[in-house]
């Protein structure tokens, strides 16, 4: 599985790469690969730069310009990995 934080180092952007740490150590998931996108050419592909933060899971844009809560972002990271199978 493949996450992507989409921003430029704003304080959300931040929490958010925090709380996908976070929550992925809780469901004992260290091994997924989390990449931090902060190249405002590579941001625009999925939102514009303005609508940071953003959170891709395996290609598809799950969150933009919100960190989502704790319970959200684990239901999203749960369903990621069950469907890898």
């Amino acid at each position: 599985m493949k996450v992507e934080i989409l921003g430029t180092g704003c304080y959300n952007c931040l929490q958010l790469e925090l709380l996908v740490g976070e929550v992925l150590r809780a469901l004992g998931r260290e091994d997924v690969t989390v990449v931090k996108v902060n190249d405002e050419r590579q941001i625009r592909h999925h939102i514009p730069v303005e609508a940071t933060p953003g959170l891709v899971i395996n290609g598809r844009l799950v969150s933009q310009r919100e960190v989502p809560d704790r319970e959200v972002l684990t239901r999203w990271l749960s369903e990621a990995l069950a469907d890898e199978g």
